[in-house]
């Protein structure tokens, strides 16, 4: 158990994974400037981690990249494992049997973090857009507010920020419940935006994902707050297996307690009193997904008693999440929306919902979850809006294989076009396209291969539409 900084003062410490997200190089720097003696293991190369190695200049630490040494599980203080590890690995199998700590970035934050109010949001689609919502509610309400976790901050980097009074907006991923579970993590407002299939190639079926989803709320205790949705099928359970009173949000059902939709106006419903406090024509962001987003973090609001009128400034004035939907540019008449973190069929399927009225040119493909892909193709060709499909295709991308696979039932072959380079693709959407048409790069699926990640592949769709001519 770590209770100062100063405790990490010449503890070796192992880091595996440094991966090129935020993680591994926040902890990295952290430790160094507590004083620890880093070494980071990575099975990528010198030449894949150069963007992450540059960010570490300078600083002190020791690196095996390329390969995981087994000495460097055993002659170690403590081992670090970075999100993406597999919690099975062998390597942390060797620390364990040694009595070595094994810890996450998350992990440590917590036995460091001042301040107890902490709100976590958790699920498979929405946590990004909802963390985003509520931190700037609160901030509306000039509260002093910090936003972290899986969005490309490292929660070490802001550590220095945080007091006792502070309001800890933490987005949060079931690899990162998972590798806190053992620490009674108690978030004092839980948030579950929805649970749908995902990450079924790092989990055995979908009911142990769920599971992991479910951790949100495990450690909490009847004083805090649970925030969940309704309408969805998983999440709905939950009221079977906790004894926590929950707040509801629903777009769909008159709800006890919490926030709804009721003939085109928001309503907060407390224990007490009902009040309206948004109408549909208020809202910034497109799509039925999106009003989910908004009740989610509204409810939020309410519960921490900022009123109506501040929650519906601080919605109106959202300027969006990146990469969600982001409307990029319009280019002769042509419209261009970034949607890049879809990586599921239901969030592209929630994409075009967001434009029924709209042709649309859609960019699909990537590396397979181990989802399906059948109702996601049926619902694509039902779909009468959709003129081209634009489909990536690389030798990692098994998803956009199922895709074309399952396409082929429901489309006529011609309306899907394949191509091996994303520029090429946008550069046939564009041919394809006519005045008001809409062209969107969501996915439906993982990014690795062709890209770094999935907002690799996002700024380089955004610098391919920007520099159209």
């Amino acid at each position: 158990m770590i209770k100062n900084p100063k405790d990490l003062k010449n503890k070796r410490i192992t880091i595996m994974g440094l991966g090129l997200n935020q993680g591994g190089l926040g902890v990295a720097r952290f430790l160094v400037k507590m004083g620890a003696r880093v070494l980071v293991t990575d099975l990528r190369t010198e030449e894949e981690l150069e963007p992450s190695l540059e960010k570490l200049r300078g600083f002190d630490i020791k690196y095996i990249l390329g390969q995981h040494r087994k000495e460097d599980f055993i002659n170690t203080d403590m081992v670090i494992q970075n999100p993406a590890v597999p919690h099975n690995s062998k390597y942390l199998e060797i620390a364990q049997n040694q009595g070595i700590p094994i810890e996450t970035d998350l992990g440590l934050f917590f036995q460091l973090c001042p301040t107890k109010n902490i709100i976590a949001v958790a699920g498979t689609k929405g946590k990004s857009t909802v963390s985003r919502l509520i931190y700037h509610i609160f901030k509306e309400a000039q509260k002093d507010t910090i936003l972290a976790g899986n969005i490309g901050i490292s929660v070490l980097d802001i550590l220095g920020q945080i007091t006792p009074q502070t309001w800890l907006i933490l987005e949060i991923s079931t690899w990162q419940l998972e590798g806190i579970k053992d620490r009674k993590f108690i978030p004092q407002t839980g948030v579950l935006t929805n649970i749908l299939p995902d990450h079924l190639d790092r989990y055995l079926n979908y009911k142990e994902y769920a599971r992991s989803e479910k951790l949100i709320f495990k450690q909490q205790r009847l004083n805090d707050y649970l925030v969940v949705n309704y309408d969805n099928e998983e999440t709905v359970k939950i009221k079977k297996e906790t004894k926590l009173p929950i707040y509801w949000f629903s777009a769909k059902e008159k709800i006890e307690l919490g926030c709804y939709l009721e003939n085109d106006k928001l309503f907060f419903r407390s224990r007490k009193y009902r009040v309206p406090f948004a109408k549909i024509s208020d809202l910034p962001l497109p799509g039925p997904h999106n009003l989910e987003n908004i009740l989610a973090a509204s409810t939020v609001g309410f519960i921490h008693n900022i009123p109506g009128e501040i929650i519906l400034k601080a919605l109106k004035s959202f300027p969006g999440v990146p990469y969600r939907l982001e409307f990029i540019e319009e280019f002769k008449g042509i419209k261009f929306y970034n949607d890049t973190c879809a990586t599921t069929p239901e969030a592209t399927l929630a994409a075009l919902k967001s434009f029924p009225e709209q042709t649309v040119i859609l960019i699909l493909g990537g590396k397979d979850k181990k989802l399906n892909y059948d109702n996601f193709a049926k619902a694509i060709g039902q779909n009468k809006k959709i003129k081209k499909i634009i489909l990536l295709q690389h030798p990692a991308y098994d998803a956009s294989l199922k895709i074309f696979s399952a396409m082929k039932k429901h489309l006529a072959s011609e309306k899907i076009i394949q191509t091996s380079n994303l520029k090429v693709g946008v550069e046939i959407a564009l041919q394809h396209a006519e005045t008001n048409n809409l062209i969107l790069l969501s996915p439906a699926a993982a990014s690795f291969g062709m890209f770094k990640n999935e907002f690799d592949r996002g700024v380089q769709f955004n610098k391919i539409v920007k520099n159209l001519k």
